[in-house]
């Protein structure tokens, strides 16, 4: 669960868990000793009751809580027109206030608090609004953990009283029974038993691979998971700094508590230093997942075996849901594929999620994952939902390709949200180059008051003559004097892409800000950042994305004919130069131009480059993360780049293997 419900980790995430102790906790799963529940796949709610109002109050953020919380009216007003998921919140709130009822007035006191005090963490579970996984029947799932007692005054939360949970579990029969008949059933408990592996196979080869891992970085049992990202990280970052420096980029990028901050790590460093500084800090996930990749690899692969052929307490045909996963595993693959040439990015993304399933016969329950405490820490077993759920969230999301579901089905999580955070104004964009009107686009967001920051994203795809570097050098140069803009490159060759891997990152966005998409009049009817909100949800729980549509700014002239008046050459020079920001020099005007002025070593070194890219994705050799939009990013400080020249083939991708029928 994520937001305030509490998160919990893969083994891999915990930096302070040391391996001694993984190494415990994987041979505790194996001997089935492990206390786990079922984690479902539904929609999160919280949930109390008015005692002075004498309804129940649903939320879904901090608004709702200070407020007291939505009635029915309210929470259907809410998800109004959103379909399958309007009826399952709607539902779901409507058969626990039939069910709470059932209460006396003690009851609900001690369970709730006089007056919404005490939130309970629940999920919808809807068939006809299923993610991924499609339970049998209607069920509102109260967990076990991620409930709080919330303070409307301070907006402080704290742990619920001794008593609470338990006095709502010994009425939940009571509550049941009044709901007999009743689309909609409360269950409180999903503990699932993981099966004792016959075999220790599985979790011997974990641990020797786990051992292999850390010799090559020269660590033991006894040293953590942070240890071993601290030491992946130091060896792979190739910036010429200071040993004790590089360390404290590492701290910043693993947000060790007590790291000095990017502005320290840049002081006084030469200007190459610092954009390798830039590059490190902009491509931070990345570089993250790179570092764990060897052990997120191997816990991967055990808990696959782990969970093989686990039976969900919500479904009673197991063999039927695996079979109707499988085949919608393969509907999505035949779709991303049959695009491919038009979309190498995602089929990139696809072979990465389909080298961890590796075949269809590795799909072996719906179970989406199994939850369990170890030491005071929540930790979860996820098996191969986490990339099947990401390619079919790649073809239900994508903008180029058809949808398995409609627009009401949408995942969610809790977002409940924890401050009043930052409002940043995102202005994606191909600039190559920027000219006047991109500028003032990034000035009017800077200008407002309510805006803490305009963040200027450069695609990574450039467009002859002008390059990535370029167009950063120009927005550099444009805003030097304007301390509330950033610049910085993007991970994909589309802006698209980019607002969805920045709205999911949550190192960039974090619980209460907001995500502001500038876009202007020409651009009103672009559709494709309707479903950022959504993705944020399921992604970066208690990020808000909201759309604003702005002037046309300097005559709306294009990129394409500014790149036409440099290729040009002198005759187009001074046009070029009327067409760039008003407050720039005449001798700025000239830097700028001179930053894109062509030259034929350009161009032969574009025509280089992009060779070596068809040629790497032809051969499949893709480093990089995971996601539904936009490429993995390809800045790997763990692989040495290629430098030779390989034949141009159309990207394909390896499908995961099926099983012979017999």
């Amino acid at each position: 669960m994520g937001g305030v419900a509490g998160h919990m980790d893969h083994l891999y995430d915990n930096y302070n868990l040391t391996f001694a102790k993984m190494k415990e906790i994987m041979q505790a799963g194996a001997d089935a000793e492990l206390s786990t529940e079922e984690k479902v796949d539904g929609q999160n709610i919280f949930l109390s009751y008015s005692i002075p109002d004498g309804k129940v109050k649903a939320a879904r953020n901090k608004g709702n809580l200070r407020s007291g919380g939505m009635d029915a009216n309210g929470l259907a007003q809410k998800f109004a027109g959103r379909g399958a998921l309007e009826k399952a919140f709607t539902g779901g709130f409507s058969a626990f206030a039939k069910a709470v009822e059932s209460l006396s007035d003690e009851e609900k006191e001690r369970i709730f608090g006089p007056d919404t005090n005490i939130w309970y963490n629940a999920e919808v579970m809807d068939p006809a609004n299923a993610n991924v996984i499609k339970y049998d029947s209607k069920t509102l799932k109260i967990h076990n953990v991620g409930h709080f007692v919330f303070d409307r005054e301070s907006g402080e939360k704290s742990p619920i009283p001794d008593g609470a949970l338990e006095t709502l579990d010994s009425t939940l029969e009571k509550m049941q029974q009044t709901l007999q008949g009743n689309d909609f059933s409360i269950a409180r408990d999903a503990i699932i038993q993981l099966q004792k592996l016959e075999d220790q196979k599985p979790v011997l080869d974990a641990q020797r691979k786990i051992d292999i891992a850390l010799a090559a970085e020269k660590l033991s049992d006894k040293s953590t998971v942070g240890d071993y990202v601290s030491s992946r990280l130091l060896k792979g970052i190739d910036i010429n700094l200071s040993p004790e420096t590089k360390k404290e980029l590492v701290k910043y990028l693993m947000g060790t508590p007590g790291n000095i901050g990017k502005k320290a790590l840049k002081k006084g460093k030469p200007q190459e230093i610092q954009q390798d500084i830039n590059d490190a800090v902009t491509n931070k996930r990345m570089l993250l997942k790179n570092a764990i990749e060897p052990i997120e690899g191997v816990v991967h692969d055990y808990t696959v075996e782990i969970l093989k052929g686990l039976k969900s307490i919500f479904i009673a045909d197991t063999s039927k849901e695996v079979s109707r996963l499988k085949q919608e595993l393969t509907n999505a693959v035949k779709e991303i594929t049959a695009t491919g040439e038009e979309d190498p990015q995602a089929m990139q993304i696809l072979q990465i999620h389909l080298n961890k399933i590796k075949d269809y016969s590795q799909i072996t329950t719906p179970v989406e994952a199994v939850v369990f405490d170890y030491d005071g820490h929540t930790y979860k077993f996820a098996g191969n939902f986490a990339p099947l759920n990401q390619i079919l969230g790649m073809f239900k999301y994508s903008r180029g390709s058809k949808k398995l579901v409609e627009e009401s089905v949408k995942h969610s999580s809790q977002v409940i949200t924890e401050k009043e955070g930052k409002r940043v104004a995102l202005i994606p964009g191909g600039f190559k180059p920027p000219h006047a009107g991109h500028f003032m686009l990034a000035k009017y967001f800077a200008n407002k008051k309510d805006v803490d920051e305009v963040l200027v994203i450069v695609s990574t795809k450039p467009r002859p003559p002008v390059t990535v570097d370029m167009s950063i050098k120009l927005w550099e140069l444009y805003t030097k004097d304007f301390p509330k803009i950033k610049v910085q490159s993007g991970t994909t060759p589309s802006p698209v892409g980019d607002v969805y891997e920045l709205v999911a990152d949550n190192s960039v966005f974090q619980d209460g800000d907001t995500a502001l998409l500038g876009k202007s009049e020409k651009d009103a009817d672009d559709a494709r950042f309707e479903r950022a909100q959504s993705y944020a949800e399921r992604k970066n729980p208690g990020v808000k994305v909201e759309s604003v549509v702005t002037p046309l700014f300097a005559g709306g002239v294009s990129g394409t004919e500014m790149r036409k008046l440099i290729l040009l050459g002198e005759e187009g020079k001074q046009e070029f130069k009327a067409n760039l920001p008003r407050h720039l020099s005449a001798e700025e005007k000239e830097e700028a131009y001179n930053v894109v002025a062509t030259t034929n070593e350009y161009l032969n070194s574009f025509i280089d480059s992009k060779i070596e890219e068809i040629s790497s994705m032809a051969g499949g050799s893709v480093e990089g993360g995971v996601g539904g939009f936009g490429p993995p990013n390809t800045y790997n400080a763990f692989k040495k780049k290629r430098t030779t020249r390989a034949k141009i083939k159309k990207p394909t991708v390896k499908r995961a293997k099926r099983q012979r029928r017999r």
